[in-house]
Parts: C-alpha cells; sequence; structure tokens
C-alpha cells in the first residue's frame, strides 16, 4: 500500500526523532550519508536516553536487550554510540540458552550493524544448531530436561523470525529462515496449531509497540515476514485484512497495546491514538509485501 505525503510528512516530524530518521531511510530511500539522515542521526544521539546515558550499558538483564533494542528501532548502528563493551560481554558468553531474550538481543544487534561480525555469526550457528523442528525454539536449559523433542516456545519463534528478517534486509541470511517461515504460516501467523480459532499469544494479532520479552505485535510480524519473501502468501490474508482494518480514516495506524509507562525503553505512545511506530511497520510491511 502506498503511502501518500501527508501521512509521510505526519512520520518526519521532529516530536519523535527516532521514527523520522527511520522514515528517512527506509521510506524516504535516503542514503545514511545524506545530510538530512545525518542531521537527524544527531538528533536521536542527543535525545533518545538510551543513547545519551550509557550506564545501563554495564548492567546485566532485561534493561541491557531493551536499551540496546532502543538504539536500534531507532536507526542507530555501533558507530553512532559506544555499546562495543556491553555487546563483546553478551557475544562472549559462555553460555548460550536460545531464550527470548538472546534472540532479541541478536535481533538489535543485526539493526546496529553488527550482522557480519564473526562473534555474532558463531552465535547464529549455534542458533541454527538448537532450532526444533518445529522451526522454533525452546530455552535450551529445558530441552536438555526433557526424553522427548519438545514442541517450541512462540515467544521465542517470534523473535528468531524479526531476526531473521533483519539478516534477510542486510543481505544475510539465517538457515533456518523456511522453516521459521513454515511455522508461522502453518497458524496463519497468529492461531494455535491445536485450536486453530484462538490467538496463540496475547498482542500478536494487536498493534502492539515496542516489543518485549514476550510479546510482539501484528505490524512487526508482517514485516518481518514480508522482507523474508512470504508477504504474498495466501495463508496471510486475514492477517493483512486485519492490519488494515487498523487504520484511521488518514491511514495513520492506531496504537492498540504496550508496555507500562515505568518498563517502556523508548518514548511512550499512547494507546487509543495514531502510532507512528504502529504506521512506520505497517507501511514497511506493506511495501515489501508488494515490492516486484
Amino acid at each position: 500500500m502506498k503511502i501518500d505525503k501527508e501521512l509521510l510528512n505526519w512520520l518526519l516530524e521532529e516530536n519523535n526523532p527516532s521514527v523520522r530518521l527511520r522514515t528517512l531511510i527506509e521510506l524516504c530511500g535516503l542514503s545514511v550519508d545524506h545530510k538530512d539522515v545525518i542531521a537527524a542521526r544527531c538528533v536521536v544521539t542527543s535525545k533518545l536516553q538510551a543513547a545519551s546515558d550509557l550506564s545501563w550499558a554495564s548492567l546485566k538483564g532485561q534493561v541491557v536487550i531493551y536499551n540496546l533494542t532502543a538504539l536500534a528501532e531507532s536507526g542507530l548502528s555501533y558507530k553512532d554510540v559506544d555499546i562495543e563493551p556491553c555487546v563483546d560481554r553478551l557475544l562472549s558468553a559462555p553460555y548460550f540458552d536460545a531464550n527470548c531474550s538472546e534472540l532479541m538481543a541478536l535481533r538489535a544487534m543485526v539493526m546496529l550493524d553488527y550482522g557480519k561480525d564473526a562473534r555474532l555469526k558463531k552465535r547464529l550457528s549455534q542458533l541454527a544448531e538448537a532450532q526444533l523442528p518445529d522451526g522454533g525454539w525452546l530455552c535450551l536449559h529445558r530441552v536438555r530436561k526433557m526424553k522427548e523433542v519438545p514442541k517450541s516456545c512462540i515467544s521465542a519463534a517470534m523473535h528468531g523470525l524479526l531476526l531473521a528478517g533483519e539478516l534477510k534486509k542486510r543481505g544475510l541470511y539465517f538457515s533456518g529462515s523456511e522453516q521459521l517461515i513454515r511455522y508461522f504460516l502453518e497458524r496463519h501467523l497468529f492461531y494455535r496449531m491445536d485450536i486453530p480459532t484462538q490467538i496463540a499469544i496475547e498482542h500478536m494479532n494487536e498493534v502492539f509497540f515496542p516489543i518485549a520479552y514476550f510479546y510482539v505485535g501484528l505490524p512487526s510480524l508482517l514485516d518481518a515476514l514480508a522482507a523474508l519473501g512470504a508477504g504474498k502468501a495466501k495463508e496471510l490474508q486475514e492477517a493483512w485484512s486485519l492490519l488494515e482494518k487498523k487504520r484511521d480514516q488518514d491511514g495513520k495506524i492506531l496504537l492498540e497495546s504496550t508496555l507500562p509507562a515505568n518498563r517502556s525503553y523508548l518514548p511512550k505512545e499512547r494507546v487509543g491514538k495514531p502510532s507512528k511506530w504502529g504506521t512506520l511497520y505497517a507501511y514497511l510491511a506493506w511495501n515489501k509485501a508488494t515490492a516486484r
């Protein structure tokens, strides 16, 4: 679906510098060294808390993953913010569990231009080895305790899908991509396999942003599938129709759910109001799905 000039100008407003930067590059098609992109990047690095205050980088757990994701979602790279010590610590950890947080961190690192880094490539190899027959993942510390091959966790599969999509956008390839695509097409994106009329996990069929450990919203999921070349699959027709219904009369996508205010790692948007993030991802997805 083509974005009109008025809607594009709304995404380019300066009240959300991160969306403005992503829009300039991904919807307007400007190069990373274009003067408008350089100026926008400077604004993001000065105003985004995750970029201007790196005190989180020496911590552990969720706060680190969410701040890395904030930088990644905002269109920055490792060249803009000194995150190397933090990234090295994560990628050098001896234990890899293939859990939601690790998959979310890997996606953020790919978006931060670590996709060709040897350390990250090693993690991707480990991830491919840990992929279960159904196409997804389950925390390895749980898998090792089971006598039979288990079913995967859909939360991990969602983050794996987003990771594979970001790799594809950068001309890179995850070897388990086809299994992931099949995993979601068999579910028509968001339904349970055992109860085909029931949503598999909360928020999958909603405009939810920003992504979290256990939740990923509809625009982000469709963007990843479209990036992987599955956007025109007949199994996604219902999902595309649902996304279309979430537009208001101006073409803006309305936010349906989000993280609590004290946990949001990006400037908070209001539920029930037009979401610049939701709109950005929806039009990115539509563009990829309709590209020839």
